[in-house]
């Protein structure tokens, strides 16, 4: 067992995925069909070795409760490990608006009395796989105060849309100076993942001081108030994997459709590296008349008689006769009608699109149709 707290964080006010975050938080998205999005970081840190997890969320939790119950299907041992779900509970202000530091706050007794001397922070806005036991062992090797993980980019390998990430500023002789929101500008960069790796008596002191700043301070405003005054030592950990960033509707749709090229599923279906989730037990899909599917990752129980291509069904996606969906994103339960054409659409979970018979939008500019309506 890692010798570490696992805490998944929640995203920040700048990031929202227009329509999809009306309905439920980000860590409760839909994720290629199968998983939601905080089974990634749980699994990254029960991978890891870390069985003690506190799962943050500033939106309805009920789903979370749902998804991950006892959490027995992360790998937890529910005799040593547990995996905490823990609201946003806000006092005179918005949920919305409560930062990650007051949340942190509110848990300050538990997270003072847990037993471990590490603290391990990850994102559920990023997708990206990392063994937290090595990068906690690169942590107390550089004797920093914090350390945090990035990706850099530059013209060859920057995702199309990288708009409200979180910038990591350096000075001449690279030592961490700051971070800054992402608002367009150079081409070459050096992206915070949100993931943060520092003892829990750190982590403690920063919460407490956040507080008494104000209860609206974010990690990122503690980093820069004590980076301007010379106060915390940060090691940078840069991270040369894929990664994948959910900041908006765009990149959501392009972070899962990214999947379906075959060298990024490889590195993310690993065996050796499972991403766990939540499984219901359900019948496998089936091709009813001329149904076909190609390039596509179709979950269970989807019934298909129409043609699906470089797309993404969740569990129960009915596709009709003759439709023909194309670089679709369909949430599960979705129902797509007879003779119905879909091109670069997103489909919540549970709509019906079965009056219109065509709707076609831009690779970069995905249609959104909202959870529960019909079209």
């Amino acid at each position: 067992m890692t010798n570490a707290l696992g805490i998944i964080s929640f995203t920040s006010p700048a990031i929202f995925v227009k329509g999809i975050s009306n309905y439920r938080p980000v860590a409760a998205f839909s994720y290629v069909g199968r998983y939601r999005l905080v089974d990634i970081p749980i699994s990254n840190m029960t991978n890891s070795g870390i069985q003690n997890i506190q799962v943050y969320t500033n939106g309805n939790p009920k789903v979370l409760f749902d998804h991950i119950g006892s959490a027995r299907h992360y790998n937890i041992n529910n005799k040593h490990g547990h995996i905490g779900i823990i609201p946003v509970m806000a006092d005179g202000f918005s949920s919305e608006f409560i930062s990650d530091m007051e949340a942190y706050w509110t848990n300050i007794d538990e997270i003072e009395d847990n037993v471990h001397d590490y603290v391990v922070i990850a994102p559920v806005n990023w997708i990206y796989k990392a063994n937290f036991t090595d990068l906690i062992q690169t942590h107390i090797d550089s004797k920093a105060d914090i350390s945090m993980l990035y990706s850099h980019y530059d013209e060859t390998n920057k995702p199309a849309n990288l708009l409200n990430a979180t910038l990591i500023v350096s000075g001449e002789k690279g030592e961490f100076k700051g971070v800054k929101r992402y608002i367009g500008g150079p081409a070459t960069l050096d992206v915070s993942l949100d993931t943060y790796i520092m003892s829990k008596d750190k982590f403690v002191e920063l919460v407490k001081a956040a507080h008494d700043y104000s209860p609206m301070f974010w990690m990122t405003d503690m980093l820069n108030t004590l980076a301007a005054e010379n106060k915390i030592k940060v090691n940078k950990i840069l991270y040369s994997h894929p990664v994948f960033p959910i900041l908006d509707l765009k990149s959501y749709y392009n972070s899962n459709m990214e999947m379906l090229k075959e060298r990024n599923m490889a590195f993310f279906n690993d065996p050796n590296w499972p991403i766990y989730t939540r499984t219901n037990d359900s019948s496998p899909t089936i091709y009813l008349g001329n149904g076909t599917a190609e390039c596509a990752l179709i979950s269970n129980g989807c019934e298909i008689s129409g043609t699906v291509t470089e797309s993404i069904l969740g569990r129960g996606v009915k596709v009709g006769n003759g439709a023909i969906v194309s670089n679709c994103l369909i949430l599960p339960g979705a129902e797509i009608g007879d003779n119905v054409m879909l091109t670069n659409v997103i489909v919540d979970k549970d709509a019906k699109v079965i009056h219109k018979q065509e709707i076609t939008s831009y690779d970069d500019n995905p249609l959104y149709i909202g959870r529960r309506e019909t079209i």
